[in-house]
């Protein structure tokens, strides 16, 4: 190949699009409640690019927590295929969806779900359980006090959930989730608890989050402030993603 050829190709690689981290084909998820059938998601056809910010919008009962679920790797489909990077996670068994959750996947809620009884570091050293287990408490230590001070809070390492306000209990929650280095991070509401003045800080972290780390990142959200902050926007409605 000659140099001209060479630049050529490296030009078209850069300028080529990232690789989709999820692949979603005709997913249909349905739900049997008191002899009726509740259909979640309808053949949802999806592609996610690596390194994407992506908001999901739409109403209440309109499939948006049964969506992130299947991101999650927290339920399976139906029927049709949920891949994550190369994997079919629709097909793994228990173990394995137990292993992607423990080491790709971070997760952020609107209700925080930090252990009462636990100081924020020892809830951010609870991420590693299961297949992280294997470090070190040193390491656990270190790397979950890095993660504290990464997310503002190297003063609280100490603090009991019930002694931080709600956005630091926020705070502590990214930071659980961030530890692990996942690939992705998905939030459900993560600022549906907060004040606006708290709530932009939030997203102004998980941004930084999002693009220091190059992380993909998937957010359901009811507010169009959080959802325009993102690159790209979803609305889910009974069962059917359209783009907005």
């Amino acid at each position: 190949m000659t140099e001209t050829e060479t630049t050529i190709a490296a030009e078209a690689e850069a300028s080529a699009p990232p690789s989709p981290i999820y692949r979603l084909t005709d997913v249909t998820k349905t739900y049997q409640q008191k002899k009726k059938k509740v259909v979640a998601l309808s053949g949802v056809n999806l592609s996610i690019p690596a390194g994407q910010l992506v908001a999901i919008q739409g109403p209440t009962g309109g499939g948006k927590s049964t969506l992130l679920q299947m991101l999650g790797a927290l339920d399976r489909p139906t029927s049709g295929e949920v891949t994550l990077g190369e994997r079919n996670i629709a097909a793994l068994g228990d173990h394995a969806l137990t292993d992607i959750r423990a080491t790709e996947i971070g997760f952020v809620f609107q209700g925080f779900n930090l252990i009462p009884t636990l100081t924020a570091l020892e809830n951010v050293e609870s991420a590693f359980a299961g297949s992280l287990a294997k470090l070190s408490k040193d390491e656990i230590r270190e790397r979950s006090t890095a993660a504290l001070t990464e997310v503002g809070l190297a003063e609280r390492l100490d603090h009991l959930p019930a002694e931080l306000s709600g956005g630091q209990q926020q705070r502590v929650a990214i930071a659980r989730a961030l530890v692990k280095n996942p690939r992705v991070l998905l939030a459900d509401e993560p600022t549906g608890a907060l004040d606006e003045a708290t709530r932009e800080e939030i997203m102004t972290l998980i941004e930084r989050q999002w693009k220091d780390r190059g992380l993909t990142v998937v957010i359901v959200t009811h507010d169009s402030w959080v959802a325009k902050r993102a690159e790209r926007r979803l609305h889910l409605k009974q069962g059917q993603v359209r783009e907005i």
